[in-house]
């Protein structure tokens, strides 16, 4: 069984897509089934992430590439010790070991929207181009407009979001996976279905599929995950420990793992749907984008994105009916 992709029809010119996590952790993990469904229909396609690593340490602990010092980073998957958290090393030493290929994940260092952009820029030309840029957020707060009271930690997305807005790619996407995993983000999941909405009705969203057990996408995605998350005394993803029991048909205050156990959560089938945008429409809607754009690090959008929150009317949070 193969994932559906509702944006087949928008990627049917694009031979070369490059699927990058939004909002830094392990949003490139929630990219992965879409990158096996798409070279499994025969396009070449490579990983990268905004990383929440220092590029001084993925240097030490895996003699890391620095394309752009420190902004772009290509892990080698080397890994000499042991490290807490590194996500994307580990996920290039799974597709190495696993697998047997050399699958690097590129890793964007934190910083601001106009360093993002030239990492990305350099990276697209390092990859010898591409067709197709299909940003990837576990969660929905990147969809978010920052007039929200939970809207989630948003200002990542809406860093990368503001430096894809301004590559010259043919076609960018946006792709959100695990509504309702967002518990300790508090993000009101009433305003992302009335942004979802929005978007429709904007004619910028693209559709929703389902990931199911039974797709080789789905396995070879969980195996990754555990991969990372059971390396001594790694970090584990609050989203994806939560959709992959909800693709596996658990429902209620359910836990991969004990240290999640202090969080109550609701896993239900709502997690498994991904959600497909026009990347441009997303980044139109947003408030906090065109007063970040000029912010060099994410410091410096963090405090801008402050001082702007304060004199907005913040939507306050509502209920769903049901």
């Amino acid at each position: 069984m193969q994932l559906n992709l509702p944006i087949l029809d928008a990627l049917k010119d694009c031979q070369r897509v490059l699927i990058a996590g939004a909002g830094g952790g392990f949003d490139v993990y929630a990219g992965l089934p879409i990158y096996f469904t798409l070279r499994d229909h025969g396009k070449t396609v490579h990983l990268a992430n905004y990383s929440f690593t220092d590029p001084g340490i993925a240097r030490v602990i895996d003699n890391a590439e620095m394309l752009i010092d420190p902004l772009l980073i290509r892990p080698r998957g080397e890994i000499r010790y042991p490290f807490p958290y590194y996500p994307e090393g580990y996920l290039t030493r799974w597709f190495n070991e696993a697998r047997g290929e050399d699958v690097p994940v590129y890793m964007f260092t934190r910083t601001g929207v106009k360093p993002l952009n030239l990492a990305y820029t350099y990276l697209i030309q390092h990859l010898g181009g591409i067709d197709a840029l299909i940003l990837i957020d576990g969660g929905v707060d990147s969809i978010m407009r920052g007039d929200e009271s939970g809207a989630g930690t948003l200002l990542e997305d809406s860093i990368s979001l503001a430096a894809a807005d301004a590559l010259d790619v043919p076609v960018k996407l946006l792709a959100c996976l695990g509504f309702g995993t967002e518990v300790e983000e508090a993000v009101c999941h009433y305003h992302a279905l009335e942004n979802i909405a929005a978007l429709a009705a904007a004619g910028a969203f693209y559709g929703s599929c389902a990931l199911t057990p039974q797709m080789e996408a789905f396995r070879l995605y969980e195996a990754a995950c555990r991969y990372c998350w059971e390396q001594p005394n790694h970090h584990k993803s609050h989203i994806s420990t939560r959709i992959i029991p909800a693709v596996t048909g658990q429902f209620g205050d359910v836990h991969l793992y004990p240290v999640d156990q202090a969080v109550p959560v609701l896993i239900s089938p709502l997690m498994s749907l991904y959600w497909f945008f026009d990347l441009s429409a997303v980044v139109r809607r947003n408030l906090l984008i065109e007063w970040i754009r000029p912010a060099l690090t994410q410091d410096d959008a963090m405090r801008i994105t402050l001082a702007e929150r304060t004199r907005w009317n913040l939507r306050p949070p509502r209920s769903l009916p049901y």
